[in-house]
């Protein structure tokens, strides 16, 4: 059997490759690896990595390239994920230093690649996990389906991670069971496509089934809802969201777009109507309910008119969270083929920056709206070398990427969801003191 005892770990890009990541770990210590404080310790270098876009294609690389300029000899290194996936038979002439470039983790393969033989117990569709989020373990993703069907214009995803795979109900069931054994009080689900989950396994959108038995079969207090698509949003699924005290009131839907020509040179399949309806209907049917969207300036062929109707839209939905991204040309996707005419990149971050000017005044109103309300906190972290306490948020707030609530005085534990009332507020964070509620 190999040497290897010690294995340092890299993750890169979004949240679905940071459960690879947790599995890829899980994987290492069922054969008795430990985790080594930085690279020079250990025997084994693993890499994953993005290539969603330009950007991510860029860190990745520089990430590669810095961990493993002074690898020695007998280390090994292994790089997976998106970019290798995709261009790995290019890099490893170019970046030799890198022993194996495996493409799309998969269960098995890196003790398979390291000639161990792979424990049976990782014979799953959901191996073991090994959370990585050292700094939020109470915090958990739970990446319910993998690939997507979806043919978006400007997404090179479902070409490096196939069409859409969803896991079980009954093994996302015990992977949930798992996760709160080990702490976990927020389990935030993830896929490309959360909507459409099931289509491909049981022949109908079962995102409210799925909910039905991680409610069932754990007490975990919030569950989370990321990336969904506006088709397969039933009633059935918004009225469980209303009724259920566990399922945050939150829904993070990337719209790209809100002008009718833009949707359709996209690829997205809906029209304005079609989000204005929907989104609308969300409102009603849950009470209070926090959303989040994301948007894709620059386009080819986007006009300042188009630019115009996506601020209308923005303005009359008012969403609470709104980011925003520039276009970037990605080999392979139909955007590639457009005839339409290219936007400057300096056009594009003009209209990206307005747009998020205008949405940080609406972001700060909704927020002020709150003051003087006792609300749920989920404490994430305590406040050192600060005047305040903890730092937390509310139900309508992602980790790591919305607004946050700081505590100005109190005892607690991290992990603890704790009545605060909120005293003051801006546009990316609200302040609030502990109620005996």
């Amino acid at each position: 059997m190999p040497s290897y005892k010690k294995f340092y770990s890299l993750s890169l890009g979004c949240a679905k490759n940071q459960v690879d990541s947790e599995r890829a770990t899980a994987e290492l210590l069922s054969a008795d690896f430990k985790i080594a404080k930085n690279p020079k310790e250990s025997d084994v270098i693993l890499i994953n990595t993005c290539g969603f876009i330009e950007s991510a294609k860029e860190e990745s690389i520089e990430a590669i390239l810095s961990l493993l300029k002074n690898k020695k000899a007998k280390q090994k290194a292994i790089v997976y994920g998106c970019l290798s996936q995709r261009y790995g038979k290019e890099l490893a002439k170019e970046i030799p230093e890198a022993d194996f470039w495996m493409g799309n983790y998969r269960t098995g393969m890196l003790l398979e690649t390291l000639g161990f033989e792979p424990q049976a117990k990782l014979c799953k569709a959901n191996p073991p996990r090994r959370i990585r989020n050292f700094e939020y373990p109470h915090h958990a993703y739970l990446k319910i389906a993998e690939g997507c069907n979806r043919a978006c214009s400007f997404c090179a995803i479902p070409a490096i991670r196939g069409r859409q795979v969803s896991q079980s109900i009954e093994s996302l069931a015990n992977e949930a069971k798992q996760l709160e054994e080990n702490g976990v009080k927020e389990l935030s689900l993830i896929a490309q496509d959360l909507s459409s989950y099931g289509t491909d396994l049981y022949k109908a959108a079962s995102l409210e089934r799925l909910l039905e038995a991680l409610l069932k079969n754990t007490k975990i207090p919030w569950l989370r809802l990321m990336y969904l698509y506006p088709e397969h949003i039933t009633d059935g699924l918004l009225n469980l969201m209303a009724k259920e005290p566990r399922i945050c009131k939150y829904a993070d839907m990337p719209i790209q777009h809100a002008s009718d020509k833009m949707l359709k040179l996209m690829r997205r399949k809906y029209s304005v109507k079609n989000l204005r309806d929907i989104l609308c209907k969300m409102r009603e049917a849950v009470p209070g309910i926090t959303l989040r969207t994301t948007v894709l300036l620059g386009f080819p062929g986007e006009s300042h008119n188009d630019f115009e109707e996506l601020m209308n839209f923005a303005e009359e939905i008012r969403f609470e969270h709104l980011g925003g991204f520039i276009w970037s040309p990605e080999e392979g996707t139909a955007a590639m083929r457009l005839k339409e005419e290219r936007v400057p990149v300096e056009t594009a971050r003009l209209r990206l920056d307005a747009l998020i000017e205008r949405q940080e005044e609406i972001s700060a109103e909704k927020n002020c709206a709150m003051i003087g309300q006792t609300v749920d906190v989920i404490l994430d972290s305590v406040a050192e070398e600060s005047e305040f306490h903890f730092y937390g948020r509310t139900q309508g707030n992602a980790l790591e990427t919305d607004d946050v609530v700081r505590i100005l005085e109190g005892s607690g534990d991290v992990g603890q969801i704790r009545k605060a009332k909120i005293v003051d507020a801006g546009a990316h964070e609200a302040d609030g003191v502990f109620t005996h509620a």
